[in-house]
C-alpha cells in the first residue's frame, strides 16, 4: 500500500532521499527504495534509525538471487 512520501537514507553512502513510501509485506516497516546516487536497496526511512536491525533483514532477503 501506498503511504505517500517519506525521507530515505542510504546505509552505504549516507545520502538522504526522497522516495514513495510503500509497505513492505503487509507490515509497518517501509519498503527500501533504491539510493539514486549509488544505486542501493540498503536503504530505511531516515527516521527509524531504530529499526536498523529490522532493515538489515530486510536487506538480506533484497540480496538473495531469485
Amino acid at each position: 500500500m501506498l503511504r505517500g512520501i517519506t525521507t530515505f537514507r542510504c546505509h552505504e553512502c549516507g545520502h538522504r532521499f526522497e522516495a514513495p513510501d510503500i509497505e513492505w509485506q503487509a507490515t509497518a516497516l517501509t519498503t527500501p527504495q533504491p539510493c539514486p546516487r549509488c544505486g542501493s536497496r540498503h536503504t530505511r526511512p531516515a527516521s527509524s534509525f531504530w529499526l536498523t536491525p529490522a532493515y538489515k533483514s530486510i536487506w538480506k532477503q533484497l540480496d538473495q538471487p531469485k
